[in-house]
């Protein structure tokens, strides 16, 4: 038995064996998250409350939540590797900017001028001239809130004024961008501590709920960057792990029951960050069939994500006693179609201006660095 169990571990992949797109499937966990967090709003948003998902009275979470988590433990470990991979911090940066902004920019301008018009109770000119408008899109389009109302529009819904709220946690991404970018400049991929500083990150995540949190509904800006914080760091630390992170599904077990342990108390976040971080992991390393290799190359995730809210609200406003699930069907079979478009059309050329990026910055470099009889030799 002892020798079984050895073969198993021996024979299991590790983290970083898998690390290639084609060896993974981060591709379809991101799509079947965000697909996740689309059904769970169709009850809040029906119900006018996250209260409403049966799944928040077992966990203190709603499922769109535990996949909003499960969406920054993924950004934690493919931004870690993003940016050890990074030419520069320019060159991050842009490869951030592109991936959120232009996707974002052209769902907001949709919203604002396409499906805004079309559903406020007040008449075009009306909508149009009002101080509203611009607010929604300055508000929107700066992360500042994903609660900015248009006007005139869904204010008789059960969640009434919310045009999108999936979008108030792209500001919480962007502060962990910034926060890896930090650490990454005072050294945290360095390959001579790194799990030295793996084992300081892991301390700093457990550590930052030692002082009870409050509860979700009650959070603060700051309860939110150490809630996002944990989640982030989390996949941080698996990527800095990767090379000795084995991954086998028996695993699983004694996380879920630390899990359990751990509810409706202090460390309950820092417990479902580890089970969630690590069946990531797991599930990453099966196939998935044809599905991995077309979510390699089509990724409709961002745009799922970006463009339900609105729509959904959309479909309650146009029937109001319609159930959550067919709401979820019929949202589906709208954004799926605009998420593609908005890959092929907007995020997916977005990206390839990375390089175009890339070769701008380096003759910038290249024309602002000091003359060859003034450089320091190299070392």
């Amino acid at each position: 038995m002892i020798n079984r169990s050895a073969d198993y571990l021996r024979d299991a992949p590790v983290l970083g064996s898998i690390m290639a797109p084609d060896a993974n499937s981060f591709g379809v966990l991101r799509l079947i998250m965000a697909s996740l967090v689309l059904i769970s709003h169709s009850y809040m948003f029906a119900f006018g409350t996250p209260l409403a998902e049966p799944l928040t009275a077992w966990t203190g979470h709603s499922l769109g939540q535990h996949a909003v988590q499960g969406f920054f433990i993924l950004s934690g470990i493919l931004v870690a590797q993003s940016f050890e991979r990074s030419r520069s911090l320019l060159d991050f940066a842009a490869a951030r900017i592109l991936r959120i902004f232009p996707g974002l920019i052209v769902c907001v301008l949709l919203t604002a001028f396409v499906l805004g018009p079309l559903v406020s109770q007040l008449p075009l000119q009306a909508y149009f001239t009002s101080a509203v408008l611009p607010v929604y899109l300055a508000k929107t389009l700066s992360l500042a809130t994903g609660s900015a109302p248009l006007p005139g529009v869904f204010n008789d819904l059960p969640m009434p004024g919310i045009v999108n709220s999936s979008l108030w946690t792209l500001k919480f991404e962007v502060l962990c961008y910034a926060g890896l970018a930090l650490a990454g400049v005072a050294g945290l991929f360095s390959a001579t501590y790194r799990y030295v500083i793996a084992g300081l990150l892991a301390a700093f995540l457990a550590a930052i709920y030692a002082i009870d949190p409050q509860p979700f509904t009650q959070h603060s800006f700051i309860d939110n960057v150490r809630y996002f914080a944990v989640y982030f760091g989390t996949g941080t630390l698996i990527y800095l792990l990767r090379d000795k992170l084995v991954i086998v599904g028996a695993a699983l077990l004694p996380l879920a029951a630390i899990f359990v342990a751990a509810l409706d108390t202090r460390f309950a976040e820092p417990a479902t960050a580890a089970l969630l971080g690590y069946g990531i992991v797991w599930a990453a390393s099966k196939s998935f069939g044809p599905l991995r290799a077309w979510c390699n190359k089509v990724d409709l995730s961002f745009g799922v994500y970006i463009y339900a809210g609105p729509i959904q609200q959309a479909l309650i406003g146009a029937a109001p006693a319609v159930p959550p699930i067919a709401i979820s069907l019929a949202a589906f079979a709208i954004v799926l179609p605009l998420a593609l478009l908005s890959w092929v059309l907007i995020e997916h050329p977005a990206l390839r201006l990375r390089s175009d990026v890339r070769t701008l910055l380096m003759r910038w470099r290249s024309r602002t660095a000091p003359p060859a009889a003034f450089q320091q030799p190299l070392r």
